[in-house]
């Protein structure tokens, strides 16, 4: 008779803490007057995305990571709207992103579906940066479009490379351990350990509608992630394997990383710098792996900063 009124009070909670994130992705997006739009590609799939900021310097394409969603990058976009329209898609399978179970959720995937998405958004020439899965999509893109689309490519803390002897987040997954498939609260703690350095407080209905919403997607995170294991990858005589071959990559490259990434550690990120031709390295001490949640002031001051090195 007792756990009614518990299972009551736990919708009660979400429902509270689905009201508290709406609120905040309203205030969010009213500060940096970010307006919702929308992508229809040539098989008639939508992709929205968020628009906002000042094309004085340019257009920022930003691609996000596997569970998250465009809004969260508009703490980073708020240092940056000044200066650069900016455009945050969703991703494939995510947030409000489309969903076709019947597709193959691979890097290449990714970067064809993704790819098709920012030219037609990012003007005859755009920035692009990416966390994560989106890294990994970037640099995909980036190798597809070139320079003559391409003005900087910036991967933060990206997917789409194994180490020889560097043990990541794909190991994890072969071992049968998906971070991603959070199915009760404290799974969603240690989700949230994994990924900052400095887990932010969390009020319960919010932690519990969090983790109601992952819980939700936990099953399909447990499909996507198959897939993309099953990327093609391209492998080096020493052991290594990436999305692409990196060294032919022609695209001006600023790789972004949080040392504490749990996830995929800085020793992904200086491979990244060394394989790509000319690219830089900026380390963001005290970060975790998501340095647009963490770090985004320090994310968006590397940016700017690269950017105007290359006039």
């Amino acid at each position: 008779m007792c756990q009614q009124p518990a299972a009551m009070f736990v919708r009660l909670e979400e429902s509270v803490g689905a009201g508290i994130l709406r609120l905040v992705q309203l205030a969010q997006r009213r500060a940096v007057r970010a307006q919702l739009r929308q992508h229809i590609d040539a098989r008639g799939r939508v992709t929205p995305y968020l628009e906002c900021g000042v094309a004085k310097d340019g257009t920022l394409v930003w691609l996000h990571g596997f569970s998250d969603e465009p809004d969260t990058f508009l703490r980073t976009a708020a240092q940056l709207v000044d200066r650069y329209r900016i455009v945050a898609p969703a991703m494939p399978g995510f947030a409000d992103g489309w969903v076709d179970p019947a597709e193959r959720h691979t890097f290449e995937a990714y970067a064809a579906w993704l790819g098709e998405v920012v030219s037609a958004l990012g003007g005859e020439r755009f920035h692009l940066m990416g966390n994560s899965l989106g890294g990994a999509t970037a640099i995909g893109i980036a190798a597809a479009l070139g320079p003559a689309r391409i003005v900087s490519l910036v991967p933060v803390n990206s997917a789409g490379l194994e180490l020889a002897g560097v043990r990541a987040l794909n190991d994890e997954m072969r071992a049968g351990k998906n971070l991603f498939a959070v199915r009760d609260p404290q799974a969603y703690r240690q989700f949230m350990k994994r990924i900052f350095a400095q887990p932010p407080y969390i009020p319960r209905p919010v932690l519990m509608q969090l983790t109601a919403k992952l819980r939700r997607s936990a099953d399909w995170y447990e499909r996507l992630i198959a897939d993309l294991m099953q990327s093609k990858g391209h492998s080096s005589d020493d052991g290594n394997a990436s999305i692409i071959e990196l060294t032919s990559l022609r695209v001006p490259t600023l790789v972004v990383w949080g040392d504490r990434d749990t996830l995929f550690p800085l020793a992904h990120g200086e491979h990244f710098a060394r394989a790509i031709p000319g690219a830089k390295l900026e380390v963001l001490e005290g970060v975790g792996h998501c340095p647009h949640l963490e770090a985004p002031t320090r994310l968006a001051d590397a940016f700017t900063r690269f950017a105007a090195s290359l006039g």
